[in-house]
This record gives structure tokens, C-alpha cells and sequence, in this order.
């Protein structure tokens, strides 16, 4: 199994501007309103910065994946413990997308479906994709998907620039005030440096070296989408209509309308949404599968795939409501996030220079 230097920028742009654009969009907005652009730029700042952690890191550890490397510094039983709160995290959050894009989708599309079935197609492509081709089929399909999810999205922008009203930005900074501001990035700051996924796909890359340079491109391209997304929102629907919309970007394709005949594009944007959210989920997926059997010592990886799949699908059937997503969602920047994706791997980067300097003297 292994990614190429495309593949892992492409597996980065596709998994994060689907998650930062569907639902990060209208949080930030929520917050810190018509500067939320701005939110947006502060936020790429911190993705880029815990990018860096993330991948640094890894080079560190040539070929070896988190549950790996953690074990090499600390030893098999603490560093099989300081993994499990990142093995808890991608299944909790995992079994949270898979419940969350159905509901996005089902009251838009086709609303007499019942959730669950919607659910389970997705996991069965997320299951034959990943147990077929593994971490190698979803670098390959990132790399069909991007860059139409790129061309998607700057038509979306084109066609609509007519309706942009640049008043609805003013005016900047003097209502929201730097502390809404800065509290509006924090969430899509986190994501924009990808669910630390990155601690264990780097390992399969051919060129390691090179992962530093694609990734950080590869922020700098989802920060530009989501900027301008989020501009282009703020312009067409105006700060207050789109605080109070779930999907806002969804609402402000519906509004393009050129000499009513280019209308209703919003169903190409939910098309091609679908695989990039398959995409993403089916990282996830790999991920938490392949270090489950890391951390049980399982060596054919792809058996844990009919453990983590019915898991997954149970939390996320068990997850009732809107208002249990809004929960997990506070969680996961209040608690999940800054353990997992800050303070663990400062901790263990630290540790890696120190041992790294020992060596070296």
C-alpha cells in the first residue's frame, strides 16, 4: 500500500473542503457573522500550524503509523494507552459523519427514505472500497474527485458572482469584535488540518520527504475554498439568512439562476458531494481499522474491517437527534480535539526531538 505525492494532496483537499464547506461554514458564521471570513483566515493559520505537528512527526518515524511509533517511544503498554483516546475519537467521529450526511441529505433529495438505509449504502461503499483497494483506491479516487470538486465549486462562485452584494461584509471587524472573531476560527482551524489522520497516512507515502510540502499546499488550496465560500455565501445570503440556514452553501447554489435556463444546480453539488463524503468516510474508516490491528497486533489489518463497520454503523443508528450531533460536535472542540490533536502529539514530537538529540551527541 502505497500514496503517491498527488494522492496524498488530493486526499487531503477532497476529505477537508467537503467537511469545512458542508458543515464549519455556518458555525463560524454563527459566531462571528459578516467577519467570518476572516474567522476563516485565522483558522488556515492554525490548520497550517498543527499541520506541520502532525507531519513533522511522522517524518520522524519513516513508514511507521501512530500506534507504531508511540510504541517505539514509550513502550508497548503506555504507548498502546496514549493511542486509545485517537482510536475512540476516529470511531466516534466516523459513526458522527455517517449520521450526519444522511440527515443533510434525506429531507433535500429523497425524504420517504428512512435514515438507516441511506446509512448503510454508504458503509457498504466505504467496506467494498477500502477491503478491495484500501488506503491505495481512495488516493486514486480523491484523485478523479478533487479536482471536480474544485472545478464544482469555482463554478458555483462564477455563476453567481452576480448576485454578490459586497455590502453584506460591512461592517468588518467593528460589530463581531477580535474575540468572536478568534472563537469563530477555533473549529475550522481544527479541521482544517484534517482529523489527525495525517499521524498515520503519511506512512504510506513513497516519498515521505515530500509530505511536508504537498500537505501544507494542500491547506493553502482548502483555505482559499473555504475563504471564498464563505465570502461568497456572506455576499449572496447576507450574515443573518445564513446563521439561521444548516446548509447555507446548499441555499446559496439554489439562488444561481442565469437567464433561467442554468437553474437547480444545487442537485449536481449534491451529487458530487456524495463522493467526496464517501471519500472521506472511507479514510476514516482505514484509518481506525488499520490501527485497531496495530494496537491488537492483528497483522491482516482488513478482518477489522467487519468489527469496526457494524460498530460504526451501531453508534451512529444510536444517535438520535440533531441536538446529540450539536453535543458531540462542542465535545470534539472542547475535549477530543485538543487532547488528541494537540497536547498528545506535542507530547510525543517532544519526546521524538529529545531522543533524536540523544542519539545524535
Amino acid at each position: 500500500m502505497k500514496l503517491s505525492e498527488s494522492q496524498i494532496f488530493w486526499i487531503f483537499v477532497t476529505t477537508e473542503v467537503v467537511m469545512l464547506i458542508g458543515l464549519n461554514i455556518p458555525s463560524a458564521i454563527l459566531i462571528s457573522k459578516q467577519d467570518s471570513w476572516l474567522s476563516m483566515l485565522i483558522g488556515g493559520g492554525i490548520g497550517a500550524a498543527l499541520t506541520f505537528l502532525f507531519v513533522h512527526l511522522s517524518i520522524l518515524h519513516p513508514n511507521q503509523t501512530l500506534t507504531q511509533f508511540s510504541q517505539a517511544l514509550l513502550g508497548k503498554w503506555l504507548g498502546r494507552l496514549i493511542v486509545l483516546p485517537h482510536l475512540i475519537a476516529w470511531y466516534t467521529l466516523t459513526a458522527y459523519l455517517l449520521r450526519r450526511f444522511p440527515g443533510f441529505l434525506q429531507p433535500i433529495v429523497i425524504d420517504r427514505t428512512p435514515l438507516w438505509v441511506l446509512m448503510i449504502l454508504l458503509l457498504g461503499l466505504m467496506v467494498y472500497l477500502i477491503y478491495s483497494t484500501a488506503i491505495t483506491g481512495i488516493g486514486r479516487l480523491c484523485q478523479i474527485v478533487g479536482p471536480i470538486i474544485i472545478l464544482a465549486l469555482i463554478g458555483s462562485f462564477i455563476f453567481n458572482a452576480g448576485n454578490a452584494d459586497w455590502h453584506q461584509l460591512l461592517p468588518v471587524f467593528k460589530d463581531t469584535g477580535w474575540l468572536n472573531i478568534v472563537k469563530g476560527s477555533i473549529r475550522p482551524g481544527m479541521w482544517f488540518s484534517g482529523p489527525f489522520t495525517l499521524l498515520v497516512i503519511v506512512a504510506f507515502m513513497q516519498n515521505p520527504q515530500k509530505a511536508l510540502s504537498k500537505s501544507m499546499l494542500g491547506v493553502g488550496i482548502t483555505v482559499f475554498m473555504v475563504f471564498t465560500a464563505t465570502l461568497m455565501v456572506l455576499m449572496v445570503l447576507g450574515p443573518n439568512l445564513a446563521a439561521k440556514m444548516r446548509f447555507p452553501y446548499i441555499m446559496y447554489v439554489r439562488t444561481i439562476d442565469i437567464l433561467n435556463f442554468i437553474q437547480n444546480l444545487d442537485i449536481f453539488i449534491i451529487f458530487v458531494w456524495i463522493f467526496g463524503v464517501t471519500a472521506q468516510l472511507s479514510l476514516y474508516l482505514f484509518v481506525v481499522s488499520y490501527e485497531t490491528a496495530q494496537w491488537f497486533n492483528v497483522k491482516n489489518w482488513r478482518r477489522i474491517i467487519w468489527f469496526g463497520a457494524p460498530v460504526i454503523f451501531i453508534m451512529a443508528i444510536l444517535i438520535p437527534n440533531e441536538t446529540s450531533l450539536a453535543t458531540y460536535d462542542e465535545f470534539w472542540t472542547t475535549v477530543i480535539f485538543p487532547v488528541c490533536g494537540i497536547a498528545i502529539p506535542l507530547i510525543l514530537w517532544i519526546i521524538s526531538l529529545v531522543k533524536k538529540n540523544a542519539l545524535n551527541a
